[in-house]
């Protein structure tokens, strides 16, 4: 069988699925051109099912799963390092907590031992690996966004976008008091509703082998049967239009940003905006960045992007003012051209971009499997690329109009101006 299959330009991976009897959910993509294999678990958990007086408690307990218990003879990260593993991470979103590891193909019994320790025997965990980690995270709160440039701007937006009491409206980072209240109690009920076989998805991607099942059975066919948890379930937000100001003693230069409430994850319109924001900062090309950077030499950067989530997406334009620009000016051009759609020449520099590096990005193992784990948890079949980029490929300029209409309405646009101070 074909690793990647070409139908129409649009690429199919290959993958077989299954279901193991304890709930997880098991896909594999072999590919033997390149003697490596990444194994990749994904959790159905974030930062968006987390209760409103822990915030940040998924990114804390991402730090406390990497940590390997004493019988494993070692971190992870060390044992698969003396294994040969190029690759080895954890990360946390609003949506999923990801794990994944990649080394040589015939190392894939090792690695699917450490996840299988950690999904089945993370448990019992000495209270002193807790109060560490707590204190790793309250650093990394400070060190990434309290004592950077523009950090600040990033708390003022989500305050502003999101009421009390939603899920996005504390950073994924979380609060500084909630981190540390959290309790060892906390903890293990954590773990026992998220962390269970149900709410994963295990990819195995690469040189998988001739016996990858045999090794997958031997490895998590005897966990005992799971349920997956419920999950908040989508809401619209709106906001009202709202203009915040924030004094920054880091950055060096004034800032606007705006930012929008945007579809979810796959959702109608939400491959229109991402292409109608990736336009419009794109360098040399870009209408917004032509205006601000090039022709007024009002801006030294612009960027423009779109985030999406199960509970909704967001958009958002930055401007880094040069000093002594005039601001007024800069909120006037931006005005104009964030009520302006595209042309089909645009579309089409903005799909084609995307394509190519996506195309690129395949000859990673651990690309593919990020990809197969995406498709998985949003739409439900991990062979999702195709289907994908071609939703891109039907972008129009009538259906760009449509979704700057429906989202981008200045009666709902947030902005935030940052000044130095």
């Amino acid at each position: 069988m074909t690793a990647i299959a070409f139908d129409d330009g649009l690429p199919h991976l290959a993958t077989a699925r299954r279901t193991l009897p304890c709930g997880l959910e098991v896909v594999v993509h072999a590919d033997a051109s390149a003697p490596q294999v990444c194994v990749s678990v994904w959790y159905r958990v974030g930062s968006s099912d987390e209760r409103a007086d822990r915030t940040g408690f998924a990114h804390l307990f991402e730090h406390l799963f990497k940590g390997a218990p004493g019988r494993t003879g070692g971190h992870h990260y060390e044992l698969l390092k003396r294994a040969g593993s190029t690759e080895a991470n954890a990360s946390t979103g609003a949506d999923r907590t990801a794990y994944h590891e990649v080394v040589p193909g015939h190392q894939l019994a090792l690695a699917l031992w450490l996840e299988s320790d950690r999904m089945g025997y993370f448990l019992p965990m000495p209270e002193e690996r807790l109060a560490t980690q707590q204190s790793v995270v309250r650093a990394e709160r400070r060190q990434r966004y309290e004592d950077v440039p523009y950090g600040a701007e990033r708390f003022a937006l989500a305050l502003a976008l999101y009421p009390d009491g939603h899920p996005h409206r504390h950073l994924t980072i979380g609060r500084h008091a909630d981190i540390q209240a959290a309790t060892l109690d906390d903890v293990i009920a954590f773990y026992r509703t998220w962390y269970v076989p149900a709410n994963a998805t295990l990819v195995i991607a690469g040189d998988v082998g001739d016996d990858v099942d045999r090794l997958v059975d031997r490895y998590f066919g005897d966990f005992p049967r799971s349920t997956r948890p419920d999950r908040r379930a989508p809401e619209r937000v709106v906001a009202a239009r709202t203009t915040e100001r924030v004094d920054d003693h880091l950055a060096t230069l004034p800032r606007i940003h705006r930012a929008w409430h945007a579809p979810a994850a796959f959702a109608a319109d939400d491959a229109e905006l991402d292409v109608l924001t990736a336009a419009w900062g794109a360098v040399g090309t870009g209408a917004l960045w032509r205006r601000l950077v090039y022709d007024t030499q009002l801006a030294q950067r612009v960027s423009a992007y779109t985030s999406s989530a199960r509970l909704g997406g967001e958009v958002h334009v930055a401007v880094d003012l040069r000093s002594g620009a005039d601001r007024g000016a800069v909120r006037a051009i931006l005005d104009e051209e964030c009520a302006r759609g595209l042309d089909e020449r645009a579309i089409a520099r903005i799909v084609t971009r995307r394509e190519a590096h996506t195309i690129w990005s395949l000859t990673a193992v651990a690309k593919r499997a990020s990809l197969l784990q995406r498709y998985a948890m949003y739409t439900g079949e991990p062979d999702g690329l195709a289907a994908e980029l071609a939703r891109y490929r039907a972008v129009t300029p009538a259906s760009i109009d449509a979704a700057l209409a429906r989202w981008l309405d200045p009666a709902r646009m947030v902005e935030v101006e940052t000044v130095p101070a």
